[in-house]
């Protein structure tokens, strides 16, 4: 936005506002408050900012709103208050200037941002706690999107900020506020709106812990939990029975978020050298490594990504001439390879390896340590001059900056296949395939015994003995390390840490956010070090330390699932000892002990006696552990985004909640949800944060990653439970999603006992045999022995497959008893009324099948199955390699 389109969406405001003001004896009354040109600063002094903590207390609808209350612009809550509290930076001025106030609206009507300022700048001068105001502003708030709807001009800042993690902040602009005292006097102020959730460490999210971490306690309400609990949710009751305790309890907020800031500013000082407020915490990560290249390595960030600047001359309709910019581009030689380096960037690894409850033994959940860090500590300085095409498998080892799109397929003998193939449904790894990945992954496939071909492949020649993110991440692990555990600068470095590998991968993935301008989503654009060959690298390394693990321990040892940088199994501390000793792992722990001087790889996070899961990222506790370190170890819960109420306060009555939701589960269930007004609903329907009421369809079945194996019915809890093994192609896996789709499409099914498996199963075999054709009409319910029934009774009626009701002698009565006989429940109407033309080998090769054409060649010798039974190979969820999988109920 350039100046003049400034000046055009300025928010303007006259020196003087009326604001209503509370007394020493509690009466509320209109107060005119006014500043002067003279009480700012000039443009020119750019080094003061005011810091402005704003908070505001509102009361929320009683009741949840309807999705249509919202659309019809009721999702409205009654501004209480509006309070802030202010610091002011002067380089030249050591002392802190501070000073704080509240105001409240007249009624239903609410104050503009101008209005609050003006009131803020006014207390400050009346009250001498300062002369002059600065002209850049940076207005805090924790959460924006709770309390700046709550300004009357919200809809026209709106076109001046951005939305961020659902949250309202400015990214590289500002608001324009002009306060005009005449026609020709006026002032221009910079206001930037920053949210301290998007600067918080992801431990210390809310205001409380924030709060902790400066040394500022939020107040209590009162004594009695039960009472304070009433008083915030209803702080208009608050204000009424204590005013005193409301103001200083409001007031407290605004506070916590200055003594942040200020803590932060001190932080970016240290660091950058820069006093700013940055506008999120992974800004400053980027900003530290960025100056880490210069400085450390004295390398232009540039040439580290591949990148170079280019001036282009484009014709400006505006200026009516042509003009020059300046534009950041990849090298020529690697905007080639781009597209390839970005369909192998994939996420975690999210994998349920078992449904349903698992047998009794010892659990333990391990996580790789530093898991990101420690593969970006890998990457060498690269050399994109030099990066070259190539086919040959042995040039890709798990330290090579290399990608490729490959063909693989893997031996029976492995359990875990380690190539990732993407879905519409996420990551699946199937034994054979194609797929694109980075070097780590295709190094681990070939040391399993799986045969690869590379149809295209690039690497990108590497400096290993110069690590470009080793340096920087060393140097926040040992300033973590430097402060006291739990402490906010502790947590700021790990956060810094943690937080960059997100950054070589923003915008490279579908990521969409709202823009608040257009009213529409658009794509999440990159970060200043984006970069795909880094990207993939970091996450390959790390599916393959995990796969590397999995795969090394004994065919007895159970994986429950994996988690992005973990797995639970029962296997014993040895076992993971031993199958820790591969080449992935060993580079592994020689990164991690350069970075922290500890070379650990695994740490173990929960210790259990007995699981449940149900889907990736689904897993819950049915038998805590046995250590004596509480909750956060002895028990495993994985939500898998199922909602569960605020007032469940704990991992253990979550925990208890899930498994009775999956233990008692209806394939109608669903879930209520009372969730907060989004952005998208404040913008467009004109709401504030409020509650809205929602339900959501209970989803807890299996996700079909896998293929079921060793089926049977967990006595204990009365529902069925399998292991599993891998597809042998994504296209298995793709087939039976949309069988599972189309099974419970007009009739919602659970999978909770052997027999809804066992129909499943059939059902899918049925499907999975014939042509689409021949699929088209068969039933949901037992649709191998319906076919089987029909196809019969045309054969006896059209003399087809070696029956004849002339020869037979039979009559239609007898014939359907003999059917019925067999297993195939028949009826005098279903022979009489079988007229339709005979279709050959149109009936599923079941078991079921199968077994009742052996009874029935009992009775007519010269029955011809093979004009029956469809040629097709079908998917087989009954047996595997020729063994039944089904067991009986008290199997374990």
């Amino acid at each position: 936005m350039n100046s003049k389109d400034r000046d055009e969406k300025s928010l303007k405001t006259t020196a003087e506002t009326e604001v209503i003001l509370r007394d020493q004896d509690n009466n509320f009354s209109k107060s005119c408050l006014w500043v002067e040109s003279g009480n700012f600063y000039g443009e020119t002094n750019s080094d003061e900012y005011l810091i402005l903590g704003f908070d505001t207390e509102f009361k929320t609808p009683d009741e949840a709103l309807s999705y249509e209350e919202i659309r019809a612009g009721d999702g409205k809550y009654k501004v209480l208050s509006y309070q802030f509290h202010c610091s002011v930076y002067d380089p030249h001025q050591p002392e802190a200037k501070e000073w704080s106030g509240i105001c409240y609206p007249d009624g239903e009507k609410r104050l503009n941002l101008t209005d609050v300022l003006l009131f803020a700048f006014a207390e400050g001068i009346n009250s001498g706690s300062i002369s002059k105001i600065p002209s850049t502003i940076y207005i805090a708030g924790h959460f924006t999107r709770a309390d700046f709807p709550a300004f009357g001009d919200f809809k026209n800042i709106t076109e001046l900020i951005s939305s961020v993690r659902n949250t309202f902040l400015n990214i590289g602009n500002y608001i324009p506020v002009t306060i005009r005292f005449s026609e020709i006097d006026k002032v221009d102020l910079k206001v930037i709106l920053r949210d301290t959730m998007l600067l918080t460490p992801a431990t210390s999210k809310s205001l409380a812990a924030l709060g902790d971490l400066v040394g500022l306690e939020k107040l209590s309400l009162d004594p009695d939990p039960e009472k304070a609990l009433h008083y915030k949710a209803n702080m208009d009751a608050l204000l009424q029975d204590n005013p005193d305790l409301f103001e200083e309890y409001a007031i407290r907020d605004a506070v916590i978020c200055v003594r942040y800031l200020e803590q932060l500013i001190d932080q970016c000082d240290d660091i950058l050298g820069q006093r700013k407020v940055p506008a999120t915490l992974t800004s400053i990560g980027v900003d530290l490594l960025m100056d880490a290249w210069k400085s450390d390595l004295k390398i232009d960030p540039l040439e580290l990504l591949g990148q170079e600047k280019l001036e282009q001359q484009y014709y400006s309709k505006k200026r009516n001439r042509f003009v020059k910019q300046t534009k950041t581009v990849n090298l020529k030689q690697v905007d080639w390879h781009v597209p390839l380096a970005t369909e192998c960037y994939h996420g975690g690894r999210n994998e349920q390896f078992w449904f349903g409850p698992s047998f009794e033994d010892y659990w333990t959940d391990y996580d790789l340590a530093g898991a990101y860090p420690t593969a970006m500590a890998l990457i060498g300085k690269p050399d994109w001059h030099n990066l070259k095409v190539s086919l040959k498998v042995a040039d890709y080892t798990p330290a090579t900056l290399g990608m490729a799109n490959i063909t693989f397929k893997f031996p029976k003998s492995v359990r875990y296949p380690t190539l990732p193939v993407r879905t519409e449904n996420g990551l699946v790894f199937p034994r054979a395939g194609e797929c694109y990945c980075a070097a780590p992954e295709i190094a681990l496939a070939k040391s399993l015994g799986a045969k690869i071909k590379i149809l295209h492949g690039v690497i990108v020649p590497t400096d290993v003995e110069t690590p470009i993110f080793g340096s920087f991440i060393s140097d926040c692990i040992k300033k973590r390390l430097s402060y006291p555990k739990g402490s906010l600068k502790a947590l700021f470095w790990k956060e810094l840490s943690n937080s960059s590998y997100g950054k070589t991968a923003q915008g490279l993935r579908k990521k969409r956010v709202y823009d608040l301008r257009d009213q529409e989503t658009k794509p999440l654009p990159p970060s200043k070090i984006t970069n795909p060959f880094f990207a993939a690298y970091i996450t390959s390394f790390v599916r393959s330390a995990l796969g590397e693990i999995m795969n090394a321990l004994p065919k007895d040892v159970c994986v429950f699932s994996c988690t992005t940088d973990g797995f639970l199994t029962n296997a014993t501390a040895d076992q993971i000892a031993e199958a820790s000793k591969g080449p992935i792992a060993d580079l592994f722990r020689k990164s991690r002990g350069a970075l922290t001087g500890d070379p650990t790889m695994l740490e173990v996070k929960h210790q259990v006696r007995q699981l449940l899961g149900w889907r990736a990222r689904g897993q819950a506790t049915l038998k805590d552990g046995l250590t004596d370190q509480g909750d956060s170890v002895n028990i495993v819960l994985a939500k898998g985004g199922i909602y569960t109420p605020e007032y469940f306060d704990s991992d253990r009555v979550r925990n208890a909640n899930i498994v009775k939701m999956f233990l008692d589960r209806k394939p109608d269930d669903e879930i209520p949800l009372n969730i907060k007004t989004g952005v998208r609903d404040i913008i467009e329907f004109d709401a504030d944060l409020v509650e809205k009421s929602l339900s959501k369809r209970l989803n807890m079945e299996f996700d079909w990653k896998r293929k079921p194996s060793s089926v049977w019915q967990d006595k204990e809890h009365g529902h069925v439970a399998y292991s599993t093994d891998p597809w042998q192609t994504v296209e298995e896996f793709v087939r039976v999603r949309d069988y599972w789709t189309t099974y419970g499409l007009a009739d919602p099914r659970c999978i909770k006992s052997l027999d809804d498996y066992e129909s499943f199963a059939i059902y899918v075999l049925s499907q999975s045999t014939l042509s689409e054709a021949d699929s088209k009409y068969l039933k949901k319910s037992r649709p191998d022995i319906t076919r089987l029934r029909q196809m019969l009774c045309a054969s006896w009626h059209q003399s087809k497959a070696g029956l004849c009701k002339r020869i037979d002698g039979k009559s239609a009565q007898a014939f359907a008893d003999i059917l019925t006989d067999a297993g195939i429940p028949c009826k005098r109407t279903d022979v009489e009324n079988a007229r339709k033309p005979l279709i050959l080998n149109a009936c599923p090769d079941t078991p079921d099948v199968r077994e009742a054409l052996k009874r029935l060649k009992k009775v007519f010798s010269n029955l011809d199955a093979s004009v029956l039974l469809s040629t097709g190979k079908g998917i087989d969820l009954l047996s595997s390699s020729g063994a039944p999988m089904i067991f009986s109920p008290n199997a374990q």
